[in-house]
């Protein structure tokens, strides 16, 4: 690794585990300077299928802010145990050894592991999906022809 500063070649001095990878301590052969390197796992070739069509590259930290957002001011479930929900869905996704997944499968992995932790995180999950009668939407199918009219009904007088 070159040193940010030089350019010069560095040395390990320290290697520690982390939740995400490993972190180096490292010393500048050269100038002496001390700098930590972090090292994750790449991402997995895995696709996610938009509800438009469009592909874009899955993102487990994306997923986890999501859970997050929709666990937001529940006193039990912790941080931990969203990343933990996340990691679970990337690792199935991975695991099946597909490329390419739609979106629905990802929200119904969450909200199936997701109602063990907390049913009201996930019926506020849920409630992203409901359709304008009322049922929960995950496929791609089309919405009904005729959806519920809201509000009073109109008059032809």
């Amino acid at each position: 690794m070159q040193c940010p500063y030089c350019g010069g070649d560095s040395s390990v001095t320290e290697t520690r585990v982390t939740v995400d990878g490993l972190r180096r301590r490292r010393v500048c052969t050269a100038c002496k300077r001390r700098f930590t390197t972090y090292e994750k796992v790449g991402a997995p070739g895995l696709k996610v299928q938009k509800r438009d069509g469009e592909l874009e590259p899955f993102d487990g930290e994306k997923l986890f802010h999501s859970l997050q957002r929709v666990a937001a001011h529940r006193p039990l479930v912790r941080d931990e145990d969203l990343r933990r929900v996340a990691r679970d869905i990337e690792a199935t996704l991975v695991d099946s050894g597909r490329k390419s997944i739609a979106w629905s499968e990802i929200v119904t992995a969450a909200l199936e592991r997701l109602g063990n932790i907390d049913p009201i995180a996930a019926q506020r999950l849920a409630a992203n999906y409901i359709d304008e009668s009322g049922t929960v939407r995950l496929g791609d199918a089309a919405p009904a022809a005729n959806p519920a009219q809201l509000g009073l009904p109109l008059t032809d007088e």
